[in-house]
């Protein structure tokens, strides 16, 4: 009877959250709970918790981790589950997804057949919108507009949303009409509208020749807070004039304006230079030397005197009250640290770009993070220096001292314009973020919450005298040199360095002993498919990881080393994606135990991990029994492989330092 009660009460609060209050409204809502708030609701509350929970579990297995032939069978899997039909559904859903991200003719024909199974009998309208879109989306993909016109009507005609106009806007090839559409979506947020510069269409793409329509009047300066807009810039000689127009054509005018230029190779700086002459506000910073994009942010943040200190990124627009809205935010607002609009991201040709969300374009914008400079720069100081990714250390960070509803997310509208380009960072395929954290950017993840969780002192200094916590070699401001591209390593672990602490400690004691003998140690993270895919990086091998004598290396790396050791033969069992590349003559495997109950079973486990061995490494190795029943095994089963004499011992390996 009470579980009864219970799931009337849950449903009653669904019918409420989707019959009774719209997209606005639920976006008010949750932008008034915090991180912790809105993960209880979302296990805890709604219905289909188990369902929910399976699918998140195959999706971090998939995205995350890179399991992209077993996750995504056991998706397909549970798409036919019939006497789980909601479970079904979920399935297809995200088996929809994915088709869809991948872009291709072939992949929009199965994301069409996927979307009718995954929405049969769903009356949950955000979702159904989000089928519409993505249905849309497949079909121009196809070629077939008028089709993909067809199944957005309807919805344009009940329901006013600006995903659904933005996806208007992705079907017309005429410019104006695509610009009706993307003003429709900015009118929903009293956003005044933008227009095409008809002088510079023909010569420039039309991101770069957006103009914000000007209301009646501009802030006044006086009495008003000051804001510091900093702008990282490096080879942008082609796009930093739309990032400074779109700045100097802001309505908050009380603006010093710090762009600083990353030692670019092309003639950024005599672009600058020509405003810094039409515009006092604007000055330049030159950095002596290459060191990403947050140092650059942080070079500006040190001579910064605004009360209020912002970033736009050289090659992003942004509307004319972006600023403003933001800054009256906190004026009202003083308990409040900071605060982020939201952005779409669009192409050149203003087409908009989902970045994996399901039928959604419009999302918080980060880098559009708004803060009080004296009080930050008290207590936290400057960013990580690292070359990307930093925007989350920065923002959890300053949640972690003053609070998870410091920070608020502004339900805005799109008041920037993200720039999608096939060189963006953000597009980079090893290194990029993609809608999910998978590879350096879910390593530095981790070790960021790690460090928070860990420290007292959160406050970083600048210039940086001591990393405050290792990073990955992509992440460092200045990188090592590497002769063919590659980088040298006297010993690489490969393991799952998630196992329990009993577990790890026999890695543990191997890599302490080789640290003494003044050898150099990369460890790359493989991932086991059983281990639940939440689990971190033990905190003993996060303790031993120092940035230099030990390090993590990552997927899009590549590497060469004298010997790769793998002492978890699980991590070989199944195939997955992240994984750096290793160049290496010599490679042991340590197989403890075989977990499998016949030779039969035994002898495929260890062909399929040999198997995935020569496809990561390039070849197979020597193979370590470290029983008698598993030397039996391999010795009487398994032909392919090379067994050592007898069984694993460190001496066995005999390194001179390079």
């Amino acid at each position: 009877m009470v579980k009864t009660f219970i799931r009337r009460i849950i449903s009653l609060i669904e019918w409420f959250m989707y019959k009774l209050i719209g997209p606005k409204q639920r976006e008010f809502f949750k932008n008034k709970l915090t991180d912790k708030q809105k993960h209880f609701i979302k296990k805890f509350m709604f219905s289909g918790k188990w369902q929910r929970q399976e699918i998140g579990l195959a999706k971090h297995r998939l995205y995350n981790l890179g399991f992209t032939k077993r996750a995504f069978s056991h998706l397909q899997d549970l798409s036919r589950k019939k006497d789980e039909p909601y479970l079904s559904r979920l399935a297809n859903w995200e088996l929809a997804l994915w088709h869809a991200n991948l872009y291709s003719k072939e992949d929009a024909r199965k994301c069409l057949d996927l979307l009718q199974q995954a929405t049969h009998d769903e009356k949950d309208p955000a979702r159904l919108r989000q089928k519409t879109i993505m249905e849309a989306e497949c079909y121009e993909i196809l070629g077939d507009i008028l089709a993909a016109k067809q199944v957005l009507a309807p919805i344009l005609d009940n329901e006013e949303h600006p995903d659904v106009y933005l996806a208007a806007a992705n079907l017309e090839s005429d410019m104006s009409r695509r610009m009706d559409w993307i003003n429709k979506a900015l009118q929903l947020y009293n956003i005044t509208p933008i227009t095409l510069d008809e002088e510079k269409m023909g010569n420039e793409p039309a991101y770069d020749c957006i103009v914000s329509e000007r209301k009646n009047s501009q802030v006044e300066t006086t009495n008003t807070p000051k804001v510091t807009v900093i702008v990282p810039v490096y080879n942008a000689e082609d796009v930093i004039h739309t990032s400074l127009d779109a700045i100097l054509s802001q309505t908050w005018t009380n603006l010093e304006v710090l762009v600083v230029d990353d030692c670019s190779k092309d003639s950024t700086v005599n672009v600058v230079e020509e405003y810094v002459k039409q515009d006092s506000r604007i000055r330049l910073i030159k950095a002596e030397k290459n060191g990403g994009a947050y140092v650059a942010r942080n070079l500006a943040l040190q001579e910064a005197t605004g009360d209020f200190v912002t970033i736009n990124d050289a090659d992003d627009w942004s509307h004319s009250e972006k600023i403003e809205i933001q800054v009256r935010h906190l004026m009202k607002n003083p308990e409040i640290i900071g605060n982020t609009s939201q952005q779409a991201r669009a192409t050149n040709d203003l087409k908009f770009y989902r970045r994996g969300k399901p039928g959604t374009y419009i999302f918080s914008n980060m880098s559009s993070f708004l803060f009080r400079r004296k009080e930050v720069m008290e207590k936290l100081g400057f960013w990580h220096c690292v070359r990307f990714a930093a925007d989350s250390e920065f923002i959890r960070r300053i949640k972690k001292v003053f609070g998870e509803k410091a920070i608020v997310e502004l339900p805005t509208g799109p008041l920037s314009f993200q720039r999608q380009t096939s060189t963006s960072l953000t597009g980079n395929s090893a290194f990029g973020y993609h809608g999910y954290k998978m590879g350096v950017r879910r390593e530095y993840e981790e070790s960021h919450d790690y460090f928070h969780q860990t420290s007292e002192n959160l406050y970083y200094g600048f210039p940086e005298q001591t990393p405050p916590f290792a990073v990955p070699e992509p992440m460092w401001p200045i990188r090592e040199e590497k002769p063919n591209g590659y980088r040298h390593f006297d010993v690489i672990y490969a393991s799952d360095f998630r196992a329990d602490e009993q577990t790890v400690m026999t890695e543990v004691k191997e890599i302490r002993s080789l640290i003494k003998k003044g050898l150099r140690i990369g460890l790359a993270q493989l991932f086991q498919y059983e281990l639940s895919p939440d689990k971190k990086v033990n905190r003993i091998i996060r303790d031993l990881l120092n940035g230099d004598t030990v390090q993590m290396v990552v997927y899009g790396e590549k590497i060469t080393c004298h010997t790769l050791m793998i002492r978890r033969l699980p991590v070989l069992k199944d195939w997955q994606k992240y994984i750096p590349e290793v160049k290496t003559d010599d490679i042991r495997i340590v197989v403890d135990q075989l977990s499998q109950p016949n030779s039969e079973t035994a002898s495929n486990y260890i062909n399929q991990c040999e198997k995935h061995l020569k496809e990561y490494f390039g070849k197979s190795g020597i193979w370590y029994p470290q029983s008698p029943n598993v030397r039996k095994v391999l010795q009487n089963d398994v032909n392919s492989v090379t067994l050592s004499n007898k069984a694993w011992n460190q001496g066995e390996l005999i390194i001179e330092k390079q």
